[in-house]
């Protein structure tokens, strides 16, 4: 029998290329190529696990035409070379094993080539000093370096380039390319009105701007052949006010309707932090954001059309398939949280499904030039220390006492059973979850709940002793009489202790979330981290007035890139949001604060104060435990060890986990 997901899982050909399903794994690039951009045994395993649970297509992600002169980032797929074949020779000899089709996502970043990595400008279709130069130079302490304007001859030879790079891929197996001709990226700086301010043939009318991309389709055609399938990725609107807008990029598709095989339908630009969230939307966005784009050029292309951003499961992916508003659903994210999604569904047990929560963990790591991991599948980035994705066995079977049971604790259980060890777990609470159900209960986080229940149902149902209401102590431990033992014991908010913090008035910022403590019309939070901002943009909802008083002259960088849609929200309620100002004292109807510019002292009205001045670690409780067996059969790990995220206490617990 099969499942109830008729459209995910039904064929289609194109041009002689059979796909076994809809389901399309999305571009990445998880920094696993070596530093000169060939295939390594890491890629290829990375994606094993993806192909293994069933997606019909995979696009390795932001594969350069050119790495010698105009790489964007570090460790990223080449093509601008013969000597690439064999190794992208391997990673098909494994798509074909899964019955995959493999492609690569052909590009060039033009203008916004980073030159820290090249020490040469960048080069697009007009000179310009791009927004990533400036922060790149910024953070490197020198001088931004404009972009310079490409030749004629230049434009001819990078188009060469592309031709080439998509030939170099069918020599390698592959039936398809990914062409990226979206996110602002060299193809769609040439179309976009932003970037494209030439007035020869390759400039001014949007047939001129044009030109760049279709001379590289009739290229990859005539040297790739009639049995070649070429998808093409856009940015249906670029969202910025200068940019390409979803009616001339409907105009700028026809014109080259038939050129390509398949549409890929974006959003937004990669060239501006601002307007990467439309591509690759955070926790507080909308679901299936570029679905209604999709949907408008169905009815105007002859190309089959796949879209991508917001979409998390295949239910969702059924909606959009049987509605006839896309033939192809793309997604990253979601299958890199749990690779075995699609498997999963098609046995119809779409619960046991490990969602994503899109906490961006994973855009973190890249950024930081960090190998990709994920923030709720520890096995991600890992592959090759596991055995096709399985956590191996344990060769000696122990008896292992888990202190704690949030994230990291909880996680190490799981993975501890799954090895085959006796886990006791004690837990001081009522409740097991620790710190992620407080993280959960905010109602503008719609993914987290479901993440957090299904953990905890996982947890529950494991196999091992938990006990809860239960307090760890040196004298317990010894009574257990574990052979190793790992403490996970978390951390207390941090309560900023100047005078009147012990007003009745006053809480920990988690608490309001979680509805356990009253909250008044006028509220401070102490603290502008994600937790303040979170919180405070949460009251904003409720329809509460929010200042938010932070002591750095800067807000701290937020991980989801959510800063400037929560400080927008405190602020259409009547709120602020206050950078250089320290908390001096607190009031019954007012905080006192110093303006750390002006030195000046400011009055700040509120019925009520919210601490979210950051975690500290339970070292209290580590120390008491840390000599209750051999100290080196002690392992601490998540926020006891130091305060993070949530990806770090979950890699914590199952790396842990793994060599006891």
């Amino acid at each position: 029998m099969g499942s109830d997901f008729t459209h995910v899982f039904s064929p289609i050909e194109i041009r002689g290329l059979e796909y076994k399903n809809r389901i399309h794994m999305a571009p990445t690039s998880p920094k696993f190529t070596d530093y000169k951009g060939f295939m390594t045994t890491e890629h290829i395993e990375y994606f094993r696990p993806i192909a293994k649970g069933g997606a019909g297509i995979i696009t390795l992600g932001n594969c350069t035409v050119d790495i010698e002169k105009f790489q964007d980032e570090p460790r990223q797929v080449a093509l601008d070379n013969d000597h690439y074949i064999p190794g992208l020779t391997r990673l098909v000899d494994m798509f074909d094993q899964y019955g995959v089709v493999g492609q690569c996502e052909i590009n060039h970043s033009g203008l916004d080539s980073n030159y820290d990595l090249n020490l040469s400008p960048g080069l697009g279709p007009t000179a310009q000093l791009m927004p990533n130069e400036i922060m790149r130079a910024a953070a490197k302490g020198r001088v931004p370096v404009a972009a310079e304007e490409m030749s004629i001859a230049q434009i001819k030879e990078i188009e060469q380039k592309y031709i080439d790079a998509a030939f170099r891929c069918k020599r390698a197996g592959m039936r398809s390319c990914f062409l990226h001709a979206g996110h602002t990226n060299l193809i769609a700086q040439f179309s976009s009105p932003l970037y494209n301010r030439r007035n020869d043939e390759y400039g001014g009318s949007l047939e001129n701007r044009a030109r760049f991309c279709m001379e590289i389709l009739e290229g990859i055609r005539k040297k790739c052949g009639d049995d070649f399938v070429i998808e093409m990725r856009v940015s249906a609107d670029e969202i910025h006010p200068d940019g390409m807008h979803f009616e001339e990029t409907k105009r700028w598709l026809q014109m080259m309707d038939g050129m390509f095989d398949i549409v890929n339908v974006s959003a937004g630009m990669h060239t501006d932090i601002n307007y990467f969230k439309y591509w690759s939307p955070h926790m507080f966005m909308g679901k299936m954001i570029n679905v209604k784009y999709a949907a408008e050029l169905k009815k105007l292309l002859k190309s089959k059309v796949s879209t991508v951003a917001g979409i998390d499961n295949l239910k969702s992916a059924e909606k959009i398939l049987s509605e006839g508003w896309a033939d192809f659903v793309l997604m990253a994210r979601p299958l890199m949280a749990d690779p075995e999604m699609p498997r999963k569904y098609a046995f119809n047990m779409p619960e046991e499904v490990r969602p994503c929560i899109r906490c961006n963990f994973c855009g973190k790591r890249v950024r930081e030039t960090k190998t990709v991991a994920c923030g709720v599948n520890p096995k991600l980035g890992r592959e090759l220390e596991l055995d096709h994705g399985e956590v191996p066995l344990a060769r000696k079977k122990k008896k292992v006492l888990v202190v704690g049971s949030g994230p990291a604790g909880m996680q190490a259980t799981l993975t501890l059973k799954e090895r085959g060890h006796d886990v006791v777990v004690l837990e001081k609470c009522e409740n097991v979850g620790g710190n992620l159900v407080t993280a959960a209960a905010m109602h503008l986080k719609e993914d987290m709940p479901i993440y957090r229940d299904w953990l905890i149902r996982k947890f529950l149902s494991c196999g091992a002793e938990i006990r809860t209401s239960t307090e760890a102590t040196a004298e317990l431990v010894k009574e257990i009489a574990p052979d190793a033992m790992v403490i996970a014991a978390g951390a207390d908010p941090v309560i900023v202790k100047v005078p009147g913090f012990d007003l009745p008035h006053v809480h920990w910022c988690g608490d309001a979330d979680m509805g356990k403590c009253p909250v008044g019309d006028e509220i401070v939070i102490i603290g502008g981290g994600s937790v303040g901002l979170e919180g405070g943009a949460a009251q904003a909802a409720y329809g509460k007035k929010v200042t938010i008083i932070e002591m750095l002259p800067q807000l701290p960088k937020g991980v989801v890139r959510a800063d400037k849609e929560l400080c927008q929200i405190i602020e259409d309620s009547g709120g602020a949001v206050k950078t250089g100002r320290k908390l001096l004292s607190i009031h019954p109807d007012h905080v006192v604060c110093l303006n750390t510019q002006s030195g000046d002292e400011e009055i700040y009205p509120c019925d009520t104060v919210l601490m979210a001045a950051g975690l500290k670690s339970r070292k209290d409780t580590v120390n008491a435990l840390r000599h209750a067996i051999p100290e080196t059969e002690v392992y601490v790990i998540g926020d006891c060890l130091r305060p993070r995220m949530i990806g770090d206490a979950i890699r914590e617990g199952f790396g842990t986990a793994l060599i006891i």
